[in-house]
């Protein structure tokens, strides 16, 4: 068994070895320049297909437009289009925006968004107790902080009321409205390590403190409900300011319920809106807002809207601390399909604290498969016991001190203490750092050196990541020399365009055309009248369109006239007066015409100077494309080719 095993093993490594090993054949040649089939394989496979027409490129076809597409690039560095400062920065933002993906753990970040995703299907409500604290605070204030809310917990667990414990601790100025209650909320409206809390905790439960960038958070979970999607609504609202006098309080009340009474009635709720609506924002767009879900609006606002069942149903007035309210249902949605929502909750990972665990992640799996050691005795930072704060150790404060001692290596590369020195010189540059951040910056030095590294491994690890780099920087290069060569150039080029016209008149000929007016009549009197008129020998001399209309609009407007050069197809009521088209469903039952065919006849430069510009284009490209390939030496492989096909 053993043996069969070794064989199968062993004919599967050669097999990929021998796959691997066809893919990097060269396919073709120009000048010393080798492209390997992989390259062309997977740039044909993504782009054979045309997606309007389905229709599907041959071989042979495309590799004539690869080598079109290879010879320019390779010009364009022949000519040091890649050397210049424009390129490579530009190229290096597309290389960090193309890397980032590979710069995760995507098994954690996989695990980070099916997480989101779950919690997406729940909204929670819970109540806090802040307890303020900077984020790069000294230990020993940290200690004390903690130790506060280490006590206050105590205290809610013991049995105090959370809210009156809430009010006379919390850091959080809202609590003196809401008693700590933050109302109902889903994924990515708190901060990870808050979200994380919470979804990790029974209803009633209270949590030990939980730290954050704002502080030391106590939490209570009071309610947990399957969530309710997003709603759209619109809204008149009158604003009741606090401290009103009970007088204005009734006159608005009395206002709304008008309001109300109208809009159930059937008066138009867009246009009660925007005349009488205190929110203009949204008084101009007829009351709507934009769609929202838990914890987006005041809770009373938020529960009526949900409670409404049907599109155009209308609430009762509704009272909020912002004064009155009438609601209108536009529209509701469910909690979308993990398919038709990853790529949004992806988008918001990146963003925010859940991005730092697949990093880190990485981090470590790369700290095992490049052999990570870190020299402990040698760790520049110390906590020093008498300041409270950890600081850099001595010798990194001394003028020309040696600092050669190693901090930590892998894959046969040494850091030493000097190259932590020139990092912390840098971060000082470009902001003051308190001697207590010394600890926090040795440890994103480690990562960054570490993920620097992977960086330049990527091309090598995932073939993926080559060729799309390469397509970016080859379509760069295409993207310069053609705008230098042909599209810049055709354009600045006027005595080149007007000569190219001029031999190629007889490409930009008008079809017959007709000129003339057409007046369309509200009526059959108008009608009849006006075609009385337009038929006489006179009609352009003595009397024109403009008396026409004078003539004919004197209340309201029955006539109207349209005046041009119309070519078949560009006016479907021109093309059945004029060329009998036929066309069904088109309204000629008032309709009058009076003008003259105009035969065939060569455009003007300034009428078709657009197409001239773009021929031209194409002309000097395929004149380009000669010279390039009498200038290079194209070979192609036929036996390579033929296992493509």
């Amino acid at each position: 068994m053993k043996k069969i095993c070794l064989i199968i093993c062993s004919v599967l490594i050669i097999n990929n070895l021998f796959s691997q090993e066809l893919n990097n054949e060269v396919l073709l040649t120009i000048d010393d320049k080798e492209i390997t089939k992989e390259e062309f394989q997977r740039i044909y496979d993504k782009n054979k297909t045309n997606l309007s027409t389905g229709e599907v490129t041959s071989v042979d076809e495309y590799l004539d437009l690869f080598i079109n597409f290879k010879l320019k690039v390779n010009e364009a560095e022949k000519l040091g289009f890649d050397t210049t400062w424009s390129f490579i920065n530009e190229f290096e933002g597309y290389r960090k925006q193309l890397a980032r993906p590979y710069l995760v753990d995507n098994m954690a970040n996989d695990k980070v968004i099916k997480e989101a995703y779950e919690r997406m299907q729940y909204e929670i409500r819970a109540s806090h107790i802040l307890i303020k604290l900077s984020y790069d605070a000294l230990p020993e204030d940290t200690l004390a902080v903690y130790k506060k809310a280490i006590d206050i917990r105590r205290r809610v667990l013991k049995g105090e009321p959370f809210e009156s414990v809430a009010k006379g601790s919390s850091d959080d100025p809202s609590v003196k409205n809401n008693g700590g209650d933050l109302g109902y909320f889903t994924v990515f409206q708190m901060i990870y390590p808050f979200e994380n809390a919470v979804y990790n905790s029974e209803i009633g439960e209270i949590t030990k403190p939980v730290r954050t960038r704002f502080g030391y958070h106590i939490v209570k979970v009071t309610d947990k409900r399957k969530a309710r999607g997003q709603v759209k609504v619109a809204h008149i609202m009158l604003t009741v300011p606090r401290g009103t006098i009970p007088e204005v309080e009734k006159q608005k009340k009395q206002i709304i319920n008008e309001l109300y009474h109208r809009a159930k009635q059937g008066d138009d709720f867009f246009e009660l809106a925007k005349e009488y609506s205190d929110d203009k924002g949204s008084a101009r767009n007829g009351g709507e807002l934009p769609w929202f879900g838990a914890g987006r609006m005041v809770e009373e606002f938020e529960k009526a809207s949900f409670k409404l069942k049907a599109k155009g149903e209308i609430s009762q007035p509704v009272r909020t601390g912002f004064g009155w309210h009438i609601i209108k249902r536009i529209d509701r949605k469910e909690i979308p399909s993990f398919e038709d929502v990853v790529a949004e909750i992806t988008r918001k990972v990146g963003k925010d604290q859940r991005a730092d665990v697949a990093r880190k992640s990485l981090i470590n799996k790369l700290k095992l498969e490049y052999n990570f050691i870190e020299e402990k005795e040698n760790v520049p930072v110390k906590y020093d016991t008498i300041e409270n704060v950890y600081i850099l150790k001595q010798e990194y404060l001394m003028q020309g001190a040696g600092l050669n001692k190693t901090l930590f290596s892998f894959l046969d590369k040494i850091y030493l203490e000097k190259d932590f020195s020139k990092f912390v010189e840098n971060k000082k540059n470009r902001k003051k750092l308190k001697p207590y951040n010394y600890k926090v910056l040795y440890e994103e030095f480690i990562e960054n050196e570490i993920l620097e590294v992977e960086e330049t491994r990527l091309e090598e690890k995932y073939p993926d990541y080559k060729y799309l780099l390469k397509e970016y920087h080859d379509g760069m290069l295409l993207f310069e020399i053609t705008d230098q060569k042909i599209w810049s150039k055709a354009v600045d080029d006027s005595v080149g365009i007007r000569n190219f016209y001029n031999g190629h008149k007889k490409s930009y000929m008008w079809n017959e055309r007709w000129k003339g007016s057409i007046y369309f009549c509200s009526n059959e009197q108008i009608h009849n009248k006006v075609s009385k008129i337009v038929v006489k020998k006179s009609f352009g001399k003595k009397t024109t369109n403009q008396d026409l209309l004078k003539q004919f609009n004197t209340d309201e407007e029955v006539l109207k006239i349209t005046t041009d050069i119309f070519e078949q197809g560009e006016n479907e009521v021109i093309d059945d007066l004029v060329w009998d088209k036929k066309h069904i469903n088109i309204n000629k039952q008032y309709v009058v015409h009076k003008g003259n065919k105009i035969a065939p006849e060569v455009k003007e430069l300034n009428e078709c100077k657009g197409l001239v510009i773009s021929d031209y284009q194409d002309y000097l490209d395929n004149e380009w494309i000669k010279s390039l390939r009498e200038k290079y030496n194209i070979i192609v492989n036929n036996s390579v080719l033929s296992s493509i096909k």
